[in-house]
């Protein structure tokens, strides 16, 4: 193979690869949880597992809503969640007996989630009180 040719392949490989990046990293409205070693993970919807105390993060979802695929996050690796970067997307919390919060980021801690309403205002929902945790656009 002349040496032309194999630029001319490994350019469009490096092309295609590139891509694939932007693609992945822009395309996916949902939380964007950064981690503490800088990586970002996008997901649909987000729960905590109570024996483990673990973040289930829901990436991609079949037709019917059930989850395809997921990652297991320890809290302690997450540093920040947040909504994706569109202006109108928001986070829905569903606290139970039927209170709805929604926000554009909040924050974990080991009993509790704390909701970031505005841009002074928390609020503190212990996570034995949280229904659900998803996605809104």
């Amino acid at each position: 193979m002349p040496r032309s040719n194999t630029i001319t392949a490994a350019i469009v490989i490096l092309l295609t690869i590139v891509a694939t990046v932007v693609a992945q990293e822009g395309a996916q409205p949902g939380f964007v949880i950064t981690l503490r070693n800088g990586s970002k993970v996008v997901g649909r919807t987000l729960a905590r597992d109570e024996a483990s105390g673990k973040l289930r993060l829901t990436m991609t979802e079949s037709s019917s809503g059930e989850p395809k695929s997921y990652a297991l996050i320890a809290m302690e690796d997450a540093e920040s969640i947040r909504a994706s970067s569109a202006d109108t997307d928001s986070i829905r919390i569903r606290v139970k007996g039927g209170t709805e919060l929604r926000c554009r980021e909040f924050g974990l801690g080991p009993d509790k989630v704390s909701v970031k309403i505005g841009t002074q205002s928390r609020v503190d929902v212990p996570w034995n009180q949280i229904e659900s945790i998803s996605f809104a656009p």
